[in-house]
């Protein structure tokens, strides 16, 4: 296994954001992602920056490592601007949010690529199933067990991720009732979810080395838990949000991602069985959830929680210089989520034509 912890500055950040590959005209899902990456080999773009992922609908972005989520919040719209004319050359449209409104998830075809084509072999319909976009968070960790206790931390707070980020109401036509539907058909894969609870870095390490000498897996890459050690890239990885359909919120959740791994020595874990009960809460009931503090023995909303830990992690947004993107949490709190917005366009149009449509014009 190799390990790069310590190798860039602590606490340096990175996103990897994960994009629908619509149809101009009818909004629906296309498997262009073969075309977009011929052009982006054409016009000298790195894959390192544009790539594919599981579903051939699917185009996954990744940022440069940022010193700031400052810098990450000012260069994200840039960002998304250049994939959005070179997705537009292919002559396709990039949307974001976790579910697509209504193409079929099992119709998209898998990427012609052997890393996909072995998870299909692997998990099966369940792989079909897969057309979801999230958004992952890398945050630089100075050593392996500032990593395992960082993402203790992390995955005590899912929950609260989940009710920030979800954006994915819809599934193959239906309002699922779900605030997050991504996260439920995301569970279906193995090894996702919430991450067993790891005391030290040899148990995470032993953990897979047994997964691999027994053939489960080739490599800890195939942990995909909300909250996982990413060692080849020296980073801890939060894997449970939704896809933003708004630049600005991948920002302000990669603030309060930061913040928390920067305040993990400061912050309790807590029991996965008891998280995994907010967990349920948050994707089905999003901001509006109520979620329990079980060390305080009380019942909270999330928006509340959310609130609380915002007040707890503003002296550490200040020393990282994310102050005005952790602040930006709020404005999710007060505005709603991805899921309400696209509720709110399908109540005023009465189509969820109109609901992609709005995703692809508000993606950018």
């Amino acid at each position: 296994m190799e390990i790069n912890f310590g190798a860039s500055a602590p606490y340096t950040v990175g996103v990897e954001e994960e994009f629908q590959l619509v149809d101009p005209e009818t909004f629906a899902l296309v498997p262009a992602i073969e075309a977009v990456l011929t052009v982006r080999d054409a016009v000298g773009i790195p894959a390192s920056f544009v790539s594919s992922e599981l579903s051939a609908s699917c185009l996954e972005v990744r940022s440069p490592v940022y010193g700031t989520v400052a810098e990450l919040a000012e260069e994200l719209p840039v960002l998304r601007r250049r994939v959005r004319d070179l997705v537009e050359r292919c002559g396709t449209r990039l949307a974001a949010a976790g579910t697509h409104p209504f193409s079929d998830s099992t119709m998209q075809p898998i990427t012609e690529k052997e890393r996909y084509r072995r998870v299909e072999e692997k998990m099966g319909w369940t792989a079909r199933m897969q057309a979801i976009y999230g958004l992952h968070v890398h945050v630089a960790v100075p050593d392996a067990e500032y990593a395992i206790r960082a993402v203790n931390v992390l995955s005590r707070h899912v929950p609260l991720f989940v009710a920030l980020s979800a954006n994915s109401p819809f599934w193959s036509g239906q309002d699922t009732r779900l605030s997050s539907t991504r996260t439920k058909v995301f569970s279906l894969v193995p090894r996702s979810g919430l991450p067993p609870h790891f005391r030290f870095w040899k148990d995470f390490e032993g953990y897979v080395d047994t997964l691999v000498a027994s053939g489960g897996i080739p490599d800890y890459s195939w942990c995909w838990w909300d909250a996982r050690p990413h060692p080849k890239l020296g980073t801890v990885e939060l894997r449970a949000a939704d896809a933003q359909t708004d630049a600005a919120r991948t920002a302000s959740l990669a603030a309060l991602a930061q913040s928390l791994v920067a305040a993990a020595d400061h912050h309790r874990p807590e029991d996965p069985l008891l998280t995994e009960e907010n967990k349920w809460r948050a994707t089905r009931h999003g901001l509006e959830a109520r979620l329990y503090d079980f060390s305080a023995d009380r019942s909270v909303t999330a928006r509340e929680a959310v609130r609380n830990l915002v007040a707890a992690l503003r002296p550490i947004s200040q020393d990282l210089g994310c102050e005005a993107q952790l602040e930006g949490v709020l404005e999710i709190v007060e505005g709603g989520n991805g899921a309400d917005k696209q509720r709110a366009v399908l109540k005023e149009h009465g189509s969820l034509q109109e609901v992609a449509a709005y995703l692809v014009a508000a993606t950018g």
